[in-house]
């Protein structure tokens, strides 16, 4: 009798506690709250939309570590996907560079903001496929490369709002066949 007791007490003391946990959702957070948090904890309120702009490129430089990503496919809605995964692990690709840059400045300025998908002799000097960020500004697109100018030009701002169509954009980024990602 008193192991009987003792099993319904563990049974009622199980049932007490499981009615006062809280569901944990399966899923990882969204990349909607992951973006906010980080938007949140770099930015502030009353910083231009500009300044904005150069923080989030720099904190995405200092946060974010490269890792080869191989067989690249672009299909639909792979960039929420790769700044999703870029977030989790700290490590990407140009893609992933491109894609979580992309959101970032999306979510702080509300500009139009477009991943790139195309090609660069940035790196080599010769043509390579590449991934980079375009922000539209003041009617004109820029580019804020962060992976080739943190693996390439050290951080020192040379591919952060670069004019799309400078000589020096185009000495680097073949404008020929880029397809498009908007942001939203």
């Amino acid at each position: 009798m008193k192991s009987i007791k003792k099993y319904v007490g563990i049974f009622l003391l199980a049932l007490c506690l499981i009615g006062t946990m809280q569901a944990v959702p399966c899923k990882a957070a969204s990349l909607n709250s992951n973006v906010n948090g980080i938007v949140k904890s770099q930015v502030l309120p009353e910083d231009t939309k500009e300044v904005k702009l150069q923080k989030l490129f720099q904190y995405t430089e200092k946060t974010y570590g490269y890792k080869r990503q191989i067989g690249f496919k672009n299909k639909k809605g792979w960039t929420k996907t790769y700044a999703q995964k870029m977030i989790k692990s700290k490590k990407g690709s140009c893609y992933h560079f491109a894609a979580v840059y992309g959101y970032l400045a999306k979510k702080a300025t509300g500009y139009k903001v477009r991943v790139a998908v195309g090609q660069t002799k940035g790196f080599s000097g010769s043509w390579q496929p590449h991934a980079w960020t375009e922000v539209k500004v003041k009617g004109k697109w820029y580019i804020f490369d962060t992976n080739m100018d943190k693996f390439k030009a050290n951080s020192t701002l040379k591919y952060y709002n670069l004019l799309k169509t400078s000589k020096a954009a185009k000495k680097v980024y073949k404008n020929k066949g880029v397809k498009y990602v908007n942001i939203k």
